[in-house]
């Protein structure tokens, strides 16, 4: 009973004009493709590469989020330039579903052979749509409404992202905002997102290498880290652990990812197990995520990393 009623309560959230109803993707494994994020992540290598992440949380509950992201990139030598098509979807709850398509472009300056700036921009249209039609309830006053949505609706708004990143042979240090152009925080349309991280490889010997990362969100009222690293085996197997917590606490959502992976010439597979250990989680506490990409050569390399 528990946990309808706590499905019913996030769709009221969703249906309801609320300044806290709409939040990008945390991704365990996305920092390895972080295009819809920060643009300026696009074409960072010499290979055209297409990268796809699923999420499924929660397995268990009926109507459990679902979320996808489909990146594709590529650098282009004689303009300096990557471009590339983000795409990310997001099944919130019952009959509420967010899809973010964008075009990406990003300028590299190689300031010398070790250290390269890049600026990013992204473009396209945010598609938010709800049906309530998905969803009974009970008695709506429970929950302190005084109307419920009762019909289909379907919003589209333009919606664009700036980043920048430095990178070194060791190290990349990265700044975005998403969703420039909405200053609000309305139920249909996200406000602005604030991002930072940085990501390190780090060797160990000639087989291993460790790789801390740091990321941080801030949204509105809410801030989110990410603390982890990972370790490569010969640049043939991966594993990791990453710890997410909510800094402000407001539902003590502390999630811990367990990350293992695997590459064998251009083609790369990951498979990530969130743990949520919020004492007021009331749901199962799994979250399973897989990424698949593949590296398409190109027989030309760049400098950068």
């Amino acid at each position: 009973m528990r946990i309808k009623l706590f499905i019913t309560y996030i769709v009221l959230m969703a249906a309801t004009l609320s300044g806290y109803a709409q939040q990008d993707l945390m991704l365990s494994q996305e920092i390895t493709s972080r295009i819809n994020k920060n643009p300026a992540g696009t074409g960072n290598n010499e290979d055209i590469n297409i990268f796809l992440h699923g999420r499924m949380q929660w397995l268990g509950v009926d109507n459990a989020p679902k979320s996808g992201i489909l990146n594709v990139t590529n650098f282009i030598e004689d303009y300096h330039s990557g471009i590339g098509l983000s795409l990310a979807y997001d099944k919130f709850g019952v009959g509420h579903s967010n899809t973010d398509a964008k075009l990406v472009y990003s300028y590299h300056i190689d300031v010398n052979d070790n250290f390269i700036i890049a600026l990013g921009v992204s473009g396209g249209v945010y598609v938010s749509y709800f049906n309530p039609l998905d969803n009974t309830v009970e008695d709506e006053r429970k929950y302190f409404q005084t109307s419920f949505i009762n019909e289909k609706q379907t919003t589209v708004s333009p919606d664009f992202n700036f980043g920048v990143e430095f990178s070194q042979r060791a190290w990349t240090l990265g700044a975005s905002i998403t969703h420039l152009t909405n200053n609000g925080y309305e139920s249909f349309k996200p406000g602005r997102h604030f991002y930072a991280y940085l990501t390190t490889l780090l060797p160990v010997n000639q087989e291993w290498a460790v790789g801390p990362t740091v990321t941080y969100m801030h949204r509105n009222l809410t801030d989110v880290a990410e603390i982890g690293s990972m370790v490569f085996f010969r640049n043939l197997l991966w594993g990791g652990i990453t710890w997410r917590p909510d800094i402000n606490n407001t539902l003590d959502p502390s999630i811990m990812a367990f990350t293992l992976g695997c590459e064998w010439q251009k083609f790369r597979v990951g498979y990530s197990y969130d743990l949520g250990f919020g004492s007021n989680n009331q749901l199962p506490a799994n979250t399973h995520e897989l990424t698949l990409s593949i590296g398409i050569e190109k027989g030309r390399k760049r400098r950068g990393y």
